[in-house]
C-alpha cells in the first residue's frame, strides 16, 4: 500500500472510532458501514485491525461492535484534560454574563455536562450536575454538537435516541430540526428557548480543536425571566468571542 492509501486507511478507521463513540451502543458492520460511507467489507477488515489493537470490542454472540479498553482509556484522559483547561474560560463567561455557565461534550446520542460554574450572587441558579445527560435536540449545547456532525451521522443519531418531547417548545419533527442544524452552523450558536425545561434558557457556542472539529460547546443558562431574546442576542458576541478564544488556546495547548 502506497502512502496515500496508507493515509486514507487511517482516515477510515477514525471515521470508524469517531462514530462508535456517538452510536450509544454496538453495532453491527452494515450500520457502521451506512453511516460512514464505508463498504462493508472495508468496515469489517479495518474493524479486525482495530478489534486486534483493543481500540474497539467484538461481541462474539451478536456480532456487534463497541470502543475497546484502549479508545475508553483515551476518552477519560481527554475528557479531564479539556474539563481542567475550560476552567477559566467558563468563570470569564459567568463572570460575562452572571448566569451559570456549562462545558458539555457529545457522548453516544446524549450532551454529558463535563463543568459548571455558577454566580454566588445569584439567588436563582441554573443546576444540570456535571456527568449528567441531556438530549441533544431540545438543549442548546446538544444542538451546537449535532450541527457540527456530518449529515449521515445526526440522521442515524436521531434515529437511534429518536426526538422525544420534553416541553411544548421541543422541536420533534425531523425536517425542523435539519433547518434549525443549519441555522445554527450558519449563524454559529444555538438557544434552547425553553425546549428541554419550562423557565429555563439557554444559549451555547461550540469550541473547536485544532483539527477544526466540534470536540464541545460552552453555554449560558438561567431563568427565562432573565434571559429574555433581547438579553440572549446581546450575549451572543459575548460568548461566541470567549469560545473563539477557548479554541484558539485549546489548538495550541
Amino acid at each position: 500500500m502506497g502512502p496515500e492509501g496508507a493515509v486514507r486507511s487511517v482516515e477510515r478507521a477514525l471515521d470508524i472510532l469517531e462514530f462508535l463513540s456517538r452510536s450509544g451502543g454496538e453495532v453491527g458492520v452494515s450500520e457502521i458501514g451506512d453511516a460512514t460511507g464505508l463498504a462493508a467489507g472495508t468496515a469489517h477488515r479495518l474493524l479486525g485491525t482495530l478489534a486486534a489493537r483493543d481500540y474497539v470490542h467484538r461481541d462474539d454472540q451478536t456480532r456487534k461492535y463497541g470502543l475497546g479498553l484502549r479508545s475508553l482509556t483515551m476518552a477519560i484522559a481527554t475528557r479531564e484534560r479539556i474539563g481542567t483547561f475550560a476552567l477559566p474560560f467558563l468563570e470569564e463567561l459567568m463572570r460575562t454574563s452572571q448566569e451559570t455557565a456549562n462545558l458539555a461534550i457529545l457522548e453516544a446520542t446524549s450532551t454529558v455536562y463535563m463543568e459548571q460554574l455558577a454566580p454566588p450572587t445569584r439567588m436563582l441558579r441554573m443546576f444540570t450536575e456535571p456527568g449528567n445527560r441531556v438530549p441533544l435536540h431540545s438543549t442548546g449545547t446538544g444542538k451546537v454538537l449535532l450541527a457540527y456532525q456530518p449529515p449521515r451521522l445526526v440522521d442515524f443519531m436521531v434515529a437511534r435516541a429518536g426526538l422525544p418531547r420534553q416541553t411544548v417548545s421541543t422541536i420533534t419533527d425531523p425536517s425542523q430540526l435539519r433547518k434549525e442544524l443549519q441555522r445554527v452552523r450558519k449563524e454559529g450558536y444555538a438557544v434552547d428557548f425553553e425546549e428541554q425545561e419550562e423557565g429555563v434558557r439557554c444559549l451555547a457556542a461550540p469550541v473547536f480543536g485544532p483539527d477544526g472539529e466540534v470536540f464541545a460547546a460552552m453555554s449560558i443558562s438561567g431563568p427565562a425571566s432573565r434571559l429574555k431574546k433581547r438579553r440572549i442576542n446581546e450575549l451572543v458576541t459575548d460568548i461566541k468571542r470567549i469560545s473563539a478564544a477557548f479554541s484558539e488556546a485549546f489548538g495550541s495547548y
